[in-house]
């Protein structure tokens, strides 16, 4: 049961972190690799890889 409640909440912050990138809003790749919302590194005192406006694939 355990190793099922974690596959979901795995699964809920992909399906997050995806909606995220969809929309635009802010995401950050942090030092160990990890991406996660700007607000929550912030929060964890990490910092991460910006990509500036306009040099991701989707933008034209």
């Amino acid at each position: 049961m355990q190793n099922t409640m974690n596959s979901d909440a795995i699964a809920a912050r992909r399906r997050a972190l995806a909606e995220a990138l969809r929309t635009g809003e802010p995401v950050v790749v942090t030092p160990t690799g990890q991406v996660e919302m700007k607000d929550e590194a912030i929060e964890n005192g990490l910092s991460g890889i910006q990509v500036p406006d306009g040099k991701l694939a989707g933008e034209a």
